[in-house]
């Protein structure tokens, strides 16, 4: 094998040299600076985006305090409207409640008044019936004349022991 022929390692070793030396200028100062630029704006872009996203953080929890504090102060107001309208609507159902019995009470009174004054009106009819009735029957059944102040005496003695 020609290459571990001793009388080409000198020649081997040069051109070993000068290809370790080129490639050694060539990741130095091309291939490596790019590469050290390319890992520098991706560290930069990572620190950025990392500052970016602690700064969107910060400011959604800002947003999410603002939106816990207006759903506490919305159930808040909805509670007391809630209280409002309910103490309101029972206290116009208590006065619409006294406003009818208030009526139911009046119209109660009229109508027995109204019982009464039928009471007294039939009562008063029976009355000049069995007046009429009484004076009929003693005339048709006997010649004995009676006047109106003799029958009605009876009459008035036999309802008082007759209850209403």
């Amino acid at each position: 094998m020609p290459q571990l022929d001793p009388e080409f390692f000198v020649s081997q070793l040069f051109w070993l040299v000068v290809t370790f030396s080129f490639l050694l200028l060539f990741l130095w100062k091309v291939s490596l600076p790019r590469i050290g630029s390319v890992l520098e704006k991706r560290e930069n872009k990572i620190n950025n985006d990392i500052e970016t996203a602690k700064q969107l953080q910060i400011e959604a929890e800002k947003i999410q305090d603002q939106i816990d504090q207006k759903l506490h102060n919305s159930k808040e107001q909805n509670i007391s409207l809630i209280k409002n309208s309910t103490v309101n609507l029972q206290n116009k159902a208590s006065e619409e409640l006294s406003k009818l019995d208030n009526e139911l009470n009046k119209k109660i009174e009229k109508s027995a008044k109204v019982i009464e004054n039928n009471k007294k009106k039939s009562l008063k009819q029976i009355h000049e019936q069995i007046h009429e009735i009484t004076k009929l029957t003693l005339s048709k059944l006997s010649s004995v004349q009676i006047n109106d102040q003799e029958i009605e005496e009876s009459v008035a003695n036999a309802q008082s022991g007759v209850r209403h």
